[in-house]
């Protein structure tokens, strides 16, 4: 097509997927766009259609570069480990200063609360692979005799889910990866009390009750 200006694709992803994780999608304009990608909007809507289209484009991409990985710490063959190992890779990830502060879905999720359209059902279905993926891995603890077979697996898959979001809503506003880790060793004592077991060492070091932040 005439005046469609030749890219790399996967190099105009990664600059859309920075300026959209830092400034979100209603802040993030046409022209924004062009100046971060370096291409011109003929390109940007011969080839992603419009703005939506280029964010949904985005979050694919979010997902298999980001997200990924995030989910491969699952494969752990230590189950109580994997879950660890998952919160770390957030908490890693937060203290990175390559990457805006949060997670493009979850920042996503709270700007565009409740709207039913394309983007939002495709965060949903982000949250819903994580909360599987977590399930899995509680489901073959269970199967190990490591968790109760009376245990209400989805609820606690779901709870861990909803632990790993948190930390990057907590890292919108809080730099302090200690504050992160903190969490993620409450949330840990969870399995402990699931397994009817007293608290094990945790791979999240926490603070000493006097200390100061």
């Amino acid at each position: 097509m005439a005046g469609v200006k030749q890219f790399d694709r996967g190099e105009v992803l990664d600059r859309a997927m920075a300026l959209f994780w830092k400034r979100g999608y209603e802040a993030t304009s046409i022209s924004d766009l062009v100046a971060a990608t370096g291409i011109n909007r003929g390109s940007i809507y011969a080839t992603f259609g419009d703005k939506k289209g280029l964010f949904l484009a985005v979050l694919d991409h979010y997902g298999e570069k980001i997200a990924k990985p995030l989910m491969a710490e699952l494969a752990d063959p230590d189950p109580r480990r994997a879950i660890e190992r998952m919160f770390d890779s957030i908490i890693r990830r937060t203290n990175d200063p390559r990457f805006p502060r949060g997670c493009l879905n979850t920042n996503t999720s709270l700007e565009c609360p409740g709207s039913g359209d394309e983007i939002t059902r495709k965060i949903a279905d982000g949250f819903g692979r994580q909360e599987s993926a977590i399930y899995r891995v509680l489901h073959r603890a269970q199967a190990e005799g490591s968790l109760p077979s009376t245990l209400d697996l989805r609820a606690l898959a779901r709870f861990f889910m909803a632990v790993a979001q948190g930390l990057n809503v907590v890292n919108k506003a809080v730099a302090d990866p200690g504050v992160l880790q903190d969490i993620a060793r409450v949330a840990m004592t969870i399995w402990g009390a699931a397994a009817g077991k007293r608290p094990r060492s945790s791979r999240f070091r926490g603070r000493s009750p006097g200390q100061q932040r």
